[in-house]
């Protein structure tokens, strides 16, 4: 595969674009959702961290990179999503460097530029969670696949190696890790130009699932509760598909240009090959996969579908180029396609919520000295960090350092904290009580008690009611 000295400085202008675009507006943001619940289990001690890994989503890897950087980050927001936009930037490497192998550098190049115009990709590089840091490594992975078949067949040490290292550092950021070896498999097994990496590609799973030896009962523990349980989640419609391919497009006249020139280009000879098979197999397959089995297990698609996202830029790239029979229509697509992403680009997406707001509102109602309930029990980490991050390093029971600031998430409803039934003016903030009690007991039984609250909608989906027993009587 030849190399110019050029390609090296269109791919330091890709990286450096890439990290300098990701890191506009990372620090806009409060932490809010499940960022603060892992700068908290973050500052946990190991032990307590790794037993909470057997109930969480995430195996450990991110987590324990969060750890390191928290000496350097402090409470900064913009600092602790420092490893995200860190990853996603460098996405931009392997991925160019796929397309260039597999169609040329002119599909590399338009790749790379709609992954860095995709606010999708924007939102969550803003995010402190495992995701990006997911994907980089699946992305790098893929791209040693395509080393194995194409740079040294024969002889490709150097990519195995490297690929087992890249998968078993994936399995341990993120369960989907799974899906990503599955996706490796299909690709050496389906697209003719990569079967040579076949041996290698099943040396570095075997490699990645022995060294995941040891971790391998909490993944099926896991997967074994949410299969039996189900979650909370709703069935998505058929829709959801569409709705998935415009949010990696930004919006929907940029999906409608973009699945036009995939339509073209699937009736032209050209249009078709290695990387549109890889585009196919690596970008349209894990959503519609997901899709399927979320019709019996619903999962979150935007976010567990991020490692599939490169996989659409690929295909759309190499679309765009060969959408026409003619050379200088598809630079003219490919333009017109980076011009729609970079038109509809969002810099400042990021976590939505104003979790900032919510902590307002609650105190200026209680006057910052009333008892707050928080149900359910897992936003007390989105509401203490707005309270005082400081929380986060306290050492002692979480529970005892909440309530010294009136802080009082609520486990079961059927037996809330005494406060419940003794303070004569509380406020209980709803995040999604529904979720947890159904049949809203809880705020039932403050009415009963205390009368009819004043309500607050606060942000979106939470409500701050404030029960006080004078407004009854």
């Amino acid at each position: 595969m030849k190399r110019t000295p050029t390609d090296a400085l269109v791919l330091v202008a890709l990286v450096t674009l890439a990290l300098v675009v990701r890191s506009l507006f990372m620090g806009l943001a409060s932490l809010t959702h499940d960022e603060p619940f892992t700068v908290y289990w973050a500052h946990r001690p190991l032990a307590e961290l790794f037993a909470q890994l057997r109930h969480e989503n995430n195996p450990p890897l991110h987590f324990l990179l969060v750890k390191a950087l928290l000496p350097l980050a402090g409470t900064d927001a913009a600092w602790l999503r420092m490893p995200s936009v860190v990853a996603s930037g460098l996405t931009v490497w392997p991925l160019f460097l796929i397309g260039r192998a597999l169609r040329g550098r002119l599909t590399g190049f338009a790749a790379a530029l709609l992954f860095i115009c995709s606010s999708y990709q924007q939102g969550f590089a803003h995010e402190v969670r495992a995701y990006p840091l997911f994907q980089l490594l699946a992305v790098a992975g893929v791209w040693q696949l395509v080393r194995q078949a194409l740079e040294a067949p024969g002889h490709p040490r150097g990519p195995v190696l490297w690929l087992a290292l890249l998968n078993t550092a994936m399995v341990y950021t993120h369960f989907f890790g799974w899906l990503m070896l599955g996706v490796q498999a299909l690709l050496v097994l389906l697209v003719p130009a990569l079967r040579p990496a076949r041996r290698g590609v099943a040396l570095a799973a075997m490699v990645a699932a022995v060294a995941y030896l040891p971790y391998a009962a909490v993944l099926f523990e896991r997967l074994g509760r949410s299969v039996a349980q189900g979650t909370w989640l709703t069935v998505p419609p058929v829709e959801e598909l569409y709705n998935m391919l415009w949010r990696w497009s930004n919006a929907p006249v940029a999906v409608l240009f973009f699945l036009a020139a995939l339509a073209l280009a699937s009736l032209r000879r050209a249009g078709r090959g290695a990387l549109w098979a890889v585009g196919l197999l690596w970008g349209l397959l894990p959503l519609l996969g997901l899709w399927v089995m979320s019709q019996r297990v619903p999962v979150f698609l935007d976010r567990y579908l991020l490692f599939a996202a490169p996989g659409w830029c690929l295909l759309t790239a190499h679309a765009l180029l060969h959408a026409l029979p003619w050379r200088q229509a598809g630079w003219a697509l490919a333009g017109l396609g980076v011009g729609a992403m970079a038109l509809t680009f969002e810099p400042g997406r990021g976590p939505q919520g104003q979790p900032e707001r919510v902590v307002a509102v609650a105190q200026a109602m209680g006057k910052g000295r009333v008892p707050v309930l928080l149900l359910p029990a897992w936003y007390a980490q989105t509401y203490a960090w707005q309270v005082d991050p400081a929380l986060f390093a306290h050492t002692g029971p979480w529970a005892e350092a909440l309530a010294a600031r009136h802080i009082h998430p609520v486990d079961d409803p059927a037996r809330p904290p005494a406060v419940a039934v003794t303070a004569d003016t509380l406020v209980l903030v709803d995040a999604g009580a529904l979720l947890v009690d159904p049949d809203r007991r809880l705020e039932h039984a403050l009415q009963r008690r205390l009368g009819e609250p004043d309500v607050v909608e606060a942000d979106r989906g939470v409500r701050v009611l404030r029960f006080r027993r004078s407004s009854a009587r």
